[in-house]
């Protein structure tokens, strides 16, 4: 799974740098030094810095624009892998919160070698997703393409299921548990009256209020 860069030696700050540059990337965010530099709560002159080391070791594209060159891609998937199993097995074997596992699975990342992270695939069953529906790709696999979208964006009476939840904050992922969304959770948009800040939903045959910037980060497929 993903281990054919084994050979070159990294530190856990490189593997930071490569997840977060592939997860803006992923978000369709534009790769910027200033967005790096609040992801990874560093300066600017650190981003810099580091930049130019990730372009001598071949992990970026030559150029000003911050792209990931095919051996920093293959390097950045093969971590989010390692953290998406290891949230997979916080939740499913040790009883974790959905809400309690990012901080405790970027640890294990940096520390699974290919070797455990096959064996860990394998007695988990090879799962498809993370806890909050993020994909989990074997062998180098490139994020699948899914009709997903905001929950935000649904019209009075729409119903969807909720399948990723698109940013992992605890506190968020706490307050979507108390309203009783999870993965597969359906939810309908009522209508009737709202304000700014809130929305009106139905979750599995219930009624709730949800925050509207909480709600844009839940991505349902509606049907």
């Amino acid at each position: 799974m993903g281990g054919g860069h084994a050979a070159l030696r990294t530190s856990t700050v490189i593997e930071d740098y490569l997840v977060t540059i592939y997860r803006l990337a992923v978000g369709g965010d534009a790769v910027l030094g200033a967005r790096l530099a609040e992801q990874l709560a560093v300066s600017p002159a650190s981003v810099t810095e580091m930049v130019g080391r990730l372009r001598q070791q071949g992990l970026l594209e030559p150029g000003r624009r911050i792209v990931l060159s095919p051996a920093g891609l293959a390097m950045a998937r093969t971590l989010v892998t390692r953290h998406r199993l290891a949230e997979r097995f916080l939740v499913d074997v040790l009883g974790f919160g959905w809400e309690e596992v990012h901080d405790e699975a970027h640890r294990l990342e940096h520390a699974f070698s290919p070797l455990v992270t096959e064996r860990l695939a394998d007695f988990l069953g090879h799962p498809a997703t993370c806890p909050h529906g993020h994909p989990i790709m074997e062998d180098d696999a490139a994020e699948p393409e899914l009709n997903l979208r905001p929950l935000t964006t649904l019209t009075d009476g729409t119903t969807a299921t909720v399948r990723r939840i698109a940013i992992e904050d605890t506190p968020l992922l706490a307050m979507l548990r108390s309203l009783g969304i999870g993965l597969g959770t359906r939810v309908r948009m009522l209508g009737g009256e709202t304000d700014d800040e809130r929305l009106r939903l139905e979750v599995e045959g219930h009624p709730r209020l949800i925050q509207r910037s909480a709600a844009g980060t839940v991505l349902v497929e509606e049907g």
